[in-house]
């Protein structure tokens, strides 16, 4: 498995993570702000990284479908 589709996975599990954490300190309904701040915080650092990712040039999902 190459070190970008390790990376991939280890953001998806972080995700997963960060999602469970949210959920038991109940941010989703006592501090509902708070809680899409957060979201929309992590969903702007994914994109950031995902989107370096598979800049042009580097080993990207798709090029290597020939």
């Amino acid at each position: 498995m190459t070190r970008q589709r390790w990376l991939e996975w280890m953001l998806m599990a972080m995700t997963a993570g960060l999602l469970i954490i949210l959920k038991q300190l109940h941010y989703g309904v006592t501090q509902y702000k708070i809680f899409l701040v957060i979201l929309l915080a992590w969903s702007l650092i994914l994109i950031i990284v995902l989107r370096a990712l598979n800049k042009p040039g580097t080993n990207a999902i798709d090029q290597n479908k020939s």
